[in-house]
């Protein structure tokens, strides 16, 4: 036999050789791959499942003591996660109802000369007598507002909430005073200029709270102001019956 012909023998039986081992290899490293991802699989499976509540628990590995206490964790997740149910804010103070889309500053004051101060009130008018109270224009979409009126006031906690106080009045024209100081205010039990004008600078700066301030107010301005207006009224929206 040539000695080339020897060689290429050896050759070809190399790379037979070669060839196999790798297949092996590759054969083996396949099936122990597939059983580390079906152990992992199963294991992710045992740890995303619920636990079952009782005595089955012990199938899953669970001690005894933790099995009996199962229960009584699930109930106290279930009612943190439900929760108890909001006390409704039911206090004697009038809402923002120009927080509705559609109604602006002079909607909502002849609202309130109607006696319609809170969200759940407005809720519960139809929107032909809203169209008639406050002039909106043809166009606008008062069947709306009583939606919007409505999840407001759940939202806000204010289901059932009325106000029988003095008449509002719109405490923005004081300079200084913003759509958010005045629902503080309103909140606080001032809802007219002669209640303002009547309280010290010392109590607004109390009322008003310092997150809310992020600027030194002038709430010596604000009495001042509101003693300027507290005789003024709106005496030219007589209301709408």
């Amino acid at each position: 036999m040539e000695l080339t012909s020897l060689l290429g023998y050896i050759l070809v039986g190399l790379l037979f050789g070669w060839v196999g081992s790798t297949l092996v290899e590759w054969v083996w490293y396949r099936g122990r791959r597939r059983r580390v991802d079906l152990s992992t699989a199963s294991s992710g499976t045992r740890v995303a499942s619920p636990l079952p509540a009782g005595p089955a628990a012990h199938s899953y590995g669970m001690p005894a003591a933790e099995a009996a206490a199962q229960p009584g964790r699930r109930r106290v997740r279930q009612d943190a996660r439900t929760g108890a149910r909001p006390v409704q804010d039911l206090s004697n103070r009038p809402d923002n109802l120009t927080a509705i889309h559609g109604i602006g500053d002079l909607h909502e004051r002849r609202l309130y000369q109607v006696g319609i101060f809170t969200w759940d009130q407005l809720s519960r008018v139809d929107a032909e007598t809203l169209q008639q109270i406050t002039h909106a224009l043809p166009g606008s979409d008062t069947r709306a507002w009583t939606e919007q009126a409505r999840k407001l006031a759940q939202a806000n906690h204010r289901i059932g909430a009325i106000y029988d106080g003095p008449l509002p009045e719109d405490l923005t024209r004081i300079n200084g005073v913003d759509q958010v100081y005045e629902d503080e205010l309103y909140a606080a039990g001032i809802f007219t200029y002669r209640q303002l004008a009547e309280c010290a600078p010392d109590e607004l700066a109390r009322i008003i709270p310092a997150r809310l301030a992020g600027e030194e107010l002038d709430f010596a301005s604000w009495v001042a102001q509101a003693d300027f207006l507290r005789d003024e009224y709106y005496a030219d929206e007589p209301p709408i019956l």
